[in-house]
């Protein structure tokens, strides 16, 4: 039986952002996490455009509205202040991406280091989530969803300290973060439920809302949201709008989404679950003599991680609304400890140890994996079919230039290449997606006739032909084409093109 890690022994494991360690220490790892992140995403990607939701966060940050047309817009106010700092490339994007899991994963590890007090315990606990998709494969969307892998650990953490602690500052942030979190989706709702049971679940808790703590967190709250209350007020409130499309689909639908979504999180905690099996039934070290957390811990980590996982389900079902396992990744971050509290008195160091060693072969697969998984892209059937979004946007903006002096200012055309070209072409245009109005606050007939509109319409896609043919006129330009997306020397599938070049009107 070995012996429990002396001061000097412990040392290695315990620069792993343990209470005793030095900041610089966790910043060299969450910069190196951001680094190796960063790589991989911008290599692994370089064959494909980037994700239609991470072009729209762009070109929706370009306007700075105090909301639009699908969601409240917080998390493209970010993505516009990022870009307006780093140039327009797909490795600022990777380095978003990388950045909002670096974040996520700091709350999470101060978090988890005020919950857990035995040293290797805490270590493998904030190891284990980097076995989980969480803050690595699905962090590199950055949409609506993805801006909970940064805000919420720290929302959460800010509530376990006013709650639980009644620290006062920690009550002001937590209704910010609460502010900001309902400014990205009004999903939050559903993960603020978990905060409520879990502090009527605790003698603190209670005594916290009790107090006029939950009051003041309230007013900050509505501080931080009344200038987007305000404009759903002033534009027939568009986003509740979309949220009411999405209901009562065909029950086919739901379920398929309900199952996949159900069994798709359980897969990403899979890693987790095997590690503790096969290190508690086969290691020989001595037993911890105490569960990570407390029992008053557990049922409190269990309402936040739970809650929203079961009432996201269970609205599935009953407003027959699709649901992905994506919109949960952000609001479970302390999931991975649940199931480390489950394994009870595990042996602690070599679970530590197993953990590490993981961490630090993912992270080395990673480097290596990602020009393997660049160069075999290509050859892949759905490749083949990949559309050439940035080719039809570079060659939009070209024609634009030989037969318009103007600088082009407004794109639009067939989804989602309106988004795509605002991202990818130099001109840089304000997106008008689908031609329609409601969908871009932004824009107005006058400023189209000002500057002129050029649409992108695949062939085939009557509703594009239609709108660009309400703005036309008679100095309206028609080119076709037909393009293939390229990634060194290989070539998809050719797609055909009409490019529809509306001037502006002569004064």
């Amino acid at each position: 039986m070995k012996p429990p890690l002396s001061a000097t022994g412990r040392t290695l494991m315990d620069r792993w952002l343990l209470p005793n360690s030095t900041i610089l220490q966790g910043a060299c790892l969450l910069v190196a996490f951001t680094v190796i992140l960063t790589f991989f995403f911008f290599v692994s990607e370089m064959p494909v455009p980037l994700k239609h939701d991470m072009v729209e966060a762009y070109a929706w940050g370009m306007e700075f509205q105090l909301g639009y047309h699908q969601h409240p817009p917080f998390w493209a106010w970010l993505c516009g202040l990022w870009f307006a700092i780093f140039p327009v490339t797909a490795f600022s994007f990777a380095l978003l991406s990388a950045t909002n899991a670096a974040v996520g994963l700091w709350g999470t590890w101060v978090l988890t280091g005020e919950l857990i007090k035995n040293p290797e315990q805490r270590l493998t606990a904030r190891a284990l989530p980097l076995l989980t998709p969480f803050f690595t494969f699905y962090a590199f969307k950055f949409d609506a969803n993805t801006i909970f892998i940064s805000l919420w650990p720290w929302t959460l953490l800010f509530f376990y300290r006013a709650s639980e602690r009644h620290n006062r500052r920690a009550t002001l942030y937590f209704g910010l973060l609460c502010g900001l979190c309902f400014l990205s989706k009004y999903y939050i709702l559903l993960p603020l439920s978990g905060c409520g049971l879990a502090a009527l679940a605790s003698e603190n808790g209670r005594n916290w809302l009790r107090s006029r703590q939950p009051w003041i967190a309230a007013a900050v709250i509505i501080l931080v949201t009344s200038p987007h209350l305000w404009w759903l007020t002033q534009n027939q409130a568009t986003p509740l709008a979309y949220l009411h499309s999405k209901l009562n689909w065909p029950w086919a639908e739901i379920l398929h989404r309900f199952f996949m979504a159900s069994f798709g999180l359980l897969g990403m905690v899979s890693v987790v679950i095997g590690v503790m099996v096969a290190v508690c039934l086969g290691a020989r070290g001595p037993r911890a003599q105490h569960t990570p957390i407390t029992a008053a811990q557990t049922r409190w980590v269990a309402f936040v991680t739970f809650t929203p996982i079961v009432l996201t389900l269970a609205f599935s079902i009953a407003l027959r609304t699709p649901v992905t396992s994506e919109m949960m990744i952000g609001v479970v971050p302390l999931l991975p400890l649940l199931i480390l509290q489950a394994t009870g008195t595990c042996p602690p160091r070599p679970l530590a140890r197993t953990t590490i060693n993981l961490v630090a072969i993912g992270s080395f697969a990673l480097v290596i994996g990602a020009p393997i998984f660049m160069y075999w892209r290509p050859h892949t059937k759905r490749w083949a079919k990949q559309a050439p979004f940035e080719e039809v946007a570079l060659t939009g903006t070209r024609l634009w230039q030989e037969h318009v002096k103007a600088p082009l200012v407004y794109v639009s055309g067939s989804e989602p290449y309106t988004n795509l070209a605002t991202f990818y072409s130099p001109a840089h245009p304000h997106s008008f997606p689908r031609h329609d109005l409601s969908y871009a606050l932004w824009v107005t007939p006058e400023k189209i006739r000002q500057h002129g509109l050029l649409s992108l319409c695949l062939d085939g896609d009557t509703e594009c032909f239609d709108g660009a043919n309400r703005y036309a006129t008679p100095q309206t330009i028609r080119i076709p084409l037909a393009l293939a997306h390229h990634f060194g020397h290989y070539t998809g599938r050719m797609y055909n093109y009409t490019f529809i070049i509306t001037p502006p009107a002569v004064p």
